[in-house]
């Protein structure tokens, strides 16, 4: 899970570029914390839904 710190930061940094106040090293930090926080939710393990082997039919 990721640190409360960094969460907070990154709460932080997506206010300042909602309201278009962010520098750029400002929004290069936020693309790296929140792709951070998009890998961490991948790391739970939550099972993958499997794709369905049966194809819906079609009208012809």
């Amino acid at each position: 899970m990721m640190e409360q710190k960094k969460l907070i930061q990154l709460n932080d940094l997506f206010e300042k570029v909602v309201s278009d106040s962010a520098s750029l090293i400002e929004r290069r930090e936020l693309n790296i914390l929140y792709q951070e926080y998009i890998d961490d939710g991948r790391e739970i393990g939550l099972p993958m839904k499997a794709p369905s082997q049966y194809q819906h039919a079609t009208a012809s």
